[in-house]
């Protein structure tokens, strides 16, 4: 009987000290661990800004006045240049290739797709190149709203010249001019397309029309 009893406290004790351990192991709920500014978080976006890129750069205006003068524009830009700079020296140390000089493929990027499409490039914001272009008031500072008014500007620009890009690339490929795309069009023109015709076809009437062609647009 005694010895059973000194069994039990054993386990009992045992038990305690792992679920403890457990415990100091696993954060606490509701905390997550703590990442620099600006780092992406899986899903998420800017960290603390839910993807918003115009929000993220709030963590340039270093003196928390709420906006952005030339001189903090200029530090932000030399320290991501600085750890550009020590991410490639890093990974020349490692031997990898740098990534423009990698096929797209190895590069995580998906080949042109249809009119219109290009390589993918970086749309950062240059703060101090076009610093002068956002401060519409002209005060010496970048604000929120200046900020938002430049980059949906910006954006529409983007989304004009893709239009032109993509209207170019289909009378290009529409040798008889009828407003549409025969699989043979498709072949000669687009042959990255021809195995997917089927596919882009959606109303199954043998061609492909521009509204087919044109990508969806993310819902806001």
């Amino acid at each position: 009987m005694k010895k059973r009893l000194i069994t039990t406290a054993l386990l009992a004790a045992l038990s305690i000290t792992t679920i403890g351990a457990a415990a100091a192991q696993a954060p606490a709920a509701g905390t997550h661990a703590t990442k620099p500014d600006g780092e992406r978080h899986r899903g998420h976006g800017m960290r603390g800004h839910g993807g918003d890129r115009v929000d993220a750069l709030a963590r340039f205006d270093i003196d928390k006045d709420g906006r952005i003068s030339r001189a903090e524009a200029q530090a932000a830009q030399q320290a991501m240049q600085a750890r550009r700079d020590a991410h490639r020296a890093e990974r020349a140390a490692r031997g990898d290739a740098p990534r423009a000089e990698r096929p797209a493929a190895a590069r995580g990027e998906r080949p042109q797709r249809g009119p219109g499409a290009r390589p993918h490039k970086g749309g950062g914001f240059d703060l101090v190149a076009n610093f002068d272009v956002i401060d519409t008031n002209r005060d010496g500072y970048l604000t929120r709203s200046e900020l938002r008014a430049w980059h949906t500007a910006k954006a529409a620009e983007r989304r004009a010249e893709g239009e032109r890009r993509f209207d170019a690339k289909f009378r290009e490929a529409d040798l008889n001019n009828d407003g549409k795309l025969s699989r043979v069009e498709v072949a000669e023109k687009m042959p990255r397309l021809a195995e997917r015709f089927d596919w882009l076809d959606e109303n199954r009437d043998g061609f492909l029309s521009r509204e087919e062609l044109r990508p969806a647009r993310p819902q806001r």
